[in-house]
């Protein structure tokens, strides 16, 4: 299951460097042209935020779950004895799967009816509708994982194990002063 992860991982992150690196070229190749030549690129403010923007925000999220980067405030887990904490762990990643599955509806409902409507992004005819399927897709991406962690925290009963290693998580220096 760690290959797997890792590879997922790896992919997200691969993604989502091209779109960065492809804004970037871009934005970079339209300010030139425009002040340069006075000819800018046309759409590039759409095509950057109905296209680039919502690859970088999006894909990012799964990612974060992968690595187990998202930000958790622990007060009250921490101070509990490892099963404790497990199920809170485990409680959480139910409701975070929830959360998502219907965020996955949701935006399955949006994208069709943008789909059917022929969505373009703002006054330009440049196509956008097709962005808005990435919604589902990473939000069912999304609740698979949280259902994998929720079968790792309850096959080990380790609240810490990173998913990417199968190994208990490093903690920050911060929180082990404290």
């Amino acid at each position: 299951m760690s290959r797997l992860n890792a590879l997922l991982d790896r992919s997200l992150s691969i993604l989502t460097a091209i779109a960065v690196v492809l804004m970037m070229a871009h934005i970079v190749i339209h300010a030139l042209s425009r002040f340069l030549f006075n000819a800018p690129i046309f759409g590039t403010n759409e095509i950057v935020a109905f296209w680039y923007l919502p690859f970088v925000a999006l894909l990012g999220i799964p990612a974060a779950q992968l690595q187990k980067e998202h930000i958790t405030v622990s007060l009250l887990s921490d101070r509990l004895a490892p099963l404790p904490q497990a199920i809170m762990k485990i409680f959480g990643y139910a409701l975070g799967a929830l959360v998502s599955v219907g965020f996955a509806w949701f935006g399955l409902q949006e994208a069709l009816k943008r789909m059917d409507m022929g969505a373009t992004a703002g006054v330009t005819d440049i196509t956008a509708w097709p962005v808005y399927f990435l919604v589902p897709v990473v939000f069912v991406m999304l609740t698979a994982l949280f259902v994998v962690d929720i079968v790792i925290t309850a096959r080990t009963r380790n609240p810490e194990v990173n998913p990417l290693t199968g190994e208990t998580a490093e903690r920050d220096i911060e929180e082990t002063i404290i």
